[in-house]
């Protein structure tokens, strides 16, 4: 006979078992993190800082240094008696792929785990973007890179993919991206992994563009960060307490659909006066275009239909008056986008990135300059507002980041 005592002991054996799994998992994870962001570190300087026992943590460091994650890496300072030893990261024990998909390129890496890139390869987009097309591209640009590096796929940790959003993260579905309408529900997971033979992980590319600012970049040291893409459209990535923010159901970070004109033009998404529809690149041309051909004169641009963001943007290095007003008025109107975001979530961090805030440097400092002067004055003082460090390589960066948390951080699912 089963009692309720008798089943609350074997319930109770199987959770403490379970519990001593995931401590133990959760303590790897720890001080392989510990070692990826300040090491070498020593044994002693772990179990300080993760308040373990020193005998503890040697356990797990000897178990990483024997399966070649960590390495031993020369000798510390020592107070009286033996230096101790110093462990670091093997960065080259693992590699990841990282791809970095848009409207117009298919950016595809092979990279260690310190993100340095061994061999990458950048391919036009498929003319007919359909999903078919992509996943055939992606997974020649993936054969190519291992053909070519040498590396065995046995130490691939698999393959981190930026698309296009709204992401399904769980399941790795991209769902309607407005930019690629042939794409609706697309399992884009489920079809690199039956093509590549190997795990793969998919985001929406603001959000990783905001993990890898996060892990590698200008956001390093902030907890809690807002990270805002400017190119052709405008997106948002947004970390809280060290981990990215999706929403429910995956939503999260839809900055350029926040309404900042109630009577504006209409956005692809549908509504009108969208800050993406006001405020991004392609906002940018759609306004110069008008101007020009209402009679502004500007030796800077061809025909009105042929302006691309890279003609803006080299008007701008050539001092194009027209160009520098518009990109003026459209890094206020960003700024006054951001004004909600800021007071809402209260970042210690915002990090302006993608194309045209690169290619238009002033944005950041107007952007700074209309926040400071609008939001709540607690918040402004606190807030940094950055450029982002790894201009056009945050995306790539941010996928290889998604498939590092798998050994990094601890994924409760």
């Amino acid at each position: 006979m089963i009692t309720y005592l008798t089943l609350f002991k074997k319930e109770g054996v199987r959770l403490i078992k379970g519990n001593q799994r995931l401590l133990k998992k959760m303590n790897r994870t720890q001080v392989l993190d510990l070692i990826r962001r300040e090491g070498p570190l020593s044994k002693a300087q772990l179990a300080e800082r993760m308040k373990l026992t020193f005998a503890g943590v040697s356990k797990i460091v000897n178990d990483l240094e024997s399966s070649g994650i960590l390495f031993l890496r020369g000798e510390g300072r020592s107070s009286g008696g033996r230096k101790p030893a110093l462990y670091a990261l093997n960065a080259t024990a693992f590699y990841v792929v990282a791809v970095d998909l848009s409207v117009d390129e298919i950016h595809v890496a092979l990279m260690d785990l310190s993100t340095v890139t061994v061999d990458e390869t950048c391919l036009a987009a498929p003319g007919d973007r359909t999903p078919r097309s992509y996943v055939e591209a992606v997974r020649l640009g993936v054969q190519t890179l291992l053909e070519r590096s040498g590396i065995p796929r046995k130490k691939i940790l698999g393959v981190g993919v930026s698309s296009p959003g709204p992401v399904n993260s769980v399941t790795g579905e991209v769902l309607y991206p407005p930019n690629l309408p042939l794409w609706n529900v697309v399992p884009l997971k489920e079809r690199l992994e039956q093509e590549l033979r190997m795990p793969v992980k998919v985001e929406k590319d603001a959000n990783l563009h905001a993990l890898g600012e996060k892990w590698f970049g200008a956001g390093r040291g902030a907890d809690n960060l807002v990270y805002v893409l400017v190119g052709e459209g405008i997106g948002g990535g947004i970390v809280i307490e060290g981990s990215l923010y999706r929403g429910t159901p995956f939503g999260a970070g839809e900055i350029g659909h926040g309404t900042v004109d109630l009577h504006g033009p209409r956005c692809n998404c549908g509504n009108y006066g969208c800050l993406e529809v006001m405020a991004s690149g392609l906002a940018v041309i759609r306004r110069i275009r008008e101007k020009i051909r209402a009679g502004h004169a500007s030796p800077h641009y061809p025909a009105p239909e042929k302006i691309q963001l890279s003609n803006v943007l080299k008007a701008f290095q050539c001092g194009d008056d027209l160009t520098i007003r518009e990109l003026e008025e459209t890094s206020r109107v960003i700024a006054a986008g951001l004004i909600g975001v800021v007071n809402s979530l209260r970042p210690d961090m915002l990090i302006l990135g993608g194309k045209l805030s690169r290619g238009f440097p002033l944005m950041t400092d107007i952007v700074k300059g209309v926040i400071r002067e609008r939001v709540v004055p607690a918040l402004s003082e606190q807030l940094q507002i950055v450029k982002g460090e790894l201009r056009d390589k945050s995306g790539l960066v941010g996928a290889a980041a998604l498939v590092m948390e798998e050994i990094f951080t601890l994924q409760l699912k």
